[in-house]
């Protein structure tokens, strides 16, 4: 009798191990680079009459440049760290009636870099696709080339995030928004990079 239970008990182990053997290590720690569009920074920054009574012209936009890091604490939530940054570019200078130049070109960039740490919920987790929502708050950074520099609360929020991708390296979609201002008159970002991708390496 002990001999037949020590040889099942052999046999269930070696069954347990080639089990975990065939399961995927947990990749906890992941890494990814994207970019989002400018839709609400093109519609209050474009071509018009300067505060000086000067033409602002020629606007180049960047569009949103991110970076983030974030941690699998469990199979639904992830942790992580985000970096955000964009740049507004324009020309202001005097027009005359025939809208030339009549004065100085004053190039103007405007720059905001956000700090936010997040937090996701993973609504699908299969072996191709993840589905997951989330939201992050933190602080964004507003300065320019005339060396002005101001600080806002910001609230990020992801409706649906869709991450495609098997092995370590995955591609993200990505439906959310940027919330950041510090009254009604001073309203850097308002439901801003409401699209976004990015590229994935996780580990």
């Amino acid at each position: 009798m002990k001999k037949c239970l020590s040889l099942v008990l052999l046999c269930l182990s070696v069954l347990c191990q080639g089990a975990n053997g065939d399961q995927p290590p947990v990749q906890r720690h992941q890494v990814r680079v994207g970019w989002g569009d400018m839709l609400f920074e093109t519609a209050a920054f474009h071509a018009g009459l300067s505060a000086a009574g000067g033409e602002k012209y020629d606007f180049r936009y960047t569009g949103h440049l991110f970076a983030e890091y974030r941690y699998q604490i469990s199979q639904r939530i992830r942790l992580g760290m985000q970096t955000d940054a964009e740049g507004i570019f324009w020309k202001e200078a005097p027009r005359d009636v025939l809208r030339k130049p009549a004065g100085p070109v004053t190039p103007v960039r405007n720059y905001n870099v956000s700090l936010v740490p997040t937090f996701q919920f993973r609504i699908l987790d299969t072996e191709w696709v993840d589905l997951w929502t989330g939201l992050g708050a933190g602080v964004l950074i507003a300065f320019d080339n005339a060396r002005q520099v101001e600080l806002a609360p910001e609230v990020n929020f992801t409706l649906l995030g869709v991450e495609v991708g098997k092995g370590p390296w995955t591609g993200t979609l990505e439906l959310g928004g940027m919330n950041a201002l510090r009254n009604a008159n001073q309203v850097y970002l308002l439901g801003s990079r409401l699209l976004s991708v990015s590229v994935n390496y996780r580990w």
